[in-house]
């Protein structure tokens, strides 16, 4: 049994894995891709969430940060509130 989810075309990156102890930070913070039900969470399962409006050059530029050197997964999620699509990307980071 899972909650509703809203619906909307929204596109978040989040980490698959990374060295244990180590911190990843993304600017802008990204739309949780799991069932976050509290309200005022950026999740499509949050109460009233609205997804981002794409912007009109169709990018959506983020940051990232890691806090130690090592080798990370990150995915990238394209969601539309019923199917979904992930890419993923290796980052090696040396210092």
């Amino acid at each position: 049994i899972t909650v509703g989810k809203n619906l909307g075309l929204h596109v978040s990156w989040f980490v698959y894995r990374q060295p244990a102890g180590a911190k990843v930070v993304f600017d802008p913070p990204q739309v949780k891709p799991w069932e976050d039900t509290r309200a005022g969470a950026n999740s499509p399962w949050a109460p009233q969430w609205v997804a981002p409006p794409i912007p009109a050059d169709g990018r959506q530029p983020v940051t990232v940060s890691f806090s130690e050197p090592g080798t990370y997964i990150l995915r990238c999620r394209a969601d539309d509130g019923a199917l979904v699509a992930d890419e993923e990307v290796t980052i090696v980071v040396t210092r």
